[in-house]
């Protein structure tokens, strides 16, 4: 099939696709022929009782276009929060702001490299907190976890998660293989930059 790599522009596919119908599209990906095409746009269009109505021509056609769709993958910044259903939450970006809960759980959730996709609502959620009255971060709340990691499957735009968690998990990588040149100086200064240019309006398509 076409591969399904990604890069920055804007469409449709992207504008609605939640991060458990990413998870999917991610479990399809041994399929072959007309099994992968019924799957992937079941998995896009709404199930597989509304792709069966479609003719073969038409089916062909709207895999195709999915699949453009999904290779153009639109700009989406890692913010320092994300509003899912109505109700914002902070999200971590920095290892040092993170609990020792949270930094038990990612460990948990990161620790097979294979299932990082499988594994990306409950890594999301671990980085998310609620916010008080005047927005400010609540306390992390583990209990919740379950909860959250849900709503992030659900609801949550993959290309969220996804900007999201290769920002995070690009700094973990650096924290274990190297504590002290991930707490340099240098290298907090150069994330900080980098968050400032992807939070600057400039940098954003919409």
């Amino acid at each position: 099939m076409e591969s399904m790599e990604l890069n920055k522009k804007n469409n449709s596919v992207w504008k609605t696709l939640t991060v458990g119908q990413w998870q999917m599209l991610q479990e399809v990906q041994d399929l072959d022929g007309w099994d992968l095409m019924r799957s992937v746009t079941a998995i896009v269009d709404g199930g597989y009782s509304k792709v069966d109505q479609y003719s073969l021509p038409d089916l062909r056609k709207r895999y195709e276009e999915i699949v453009r769709q999904l290779n153009e993958e639109p700009f989406k910044p890692f913010k320092n929060f994300v509003k899912i259903k109505g109700k914002r939450y902070w999200i971590n970006r920095f290892f040092e702001d993170i609990s020792t809960a949270q930094f038990v759980e990612i460990s948990e959730w990161t620790s097979d490299s294979d299932k990082i996709n499988q594994n990306l609502h409950l890594i999301v959620a671990s980085l998310m907190r609620e916010l008080t009255f005047f927005f400010t971060p609540k306390k992390y709340d583990g209990d919740k976890h379950l909860e959250r990691s849900k709503l992030v499957k659900e609801s949550m735009l993959a290309v969220e998660a996804l900007g999201l968690s290769a920002f995070f998990l690009g700094s973990w990588i650096l924290l274990l293989d190297d504590l002290p040149s991930y707490l340099s100086a240098e290298n907090k200064k150069k994330m900080l930059d980098l968050i400032q240019e992807q939070d600057s309006p400039q940098s954003t398509n919409g």
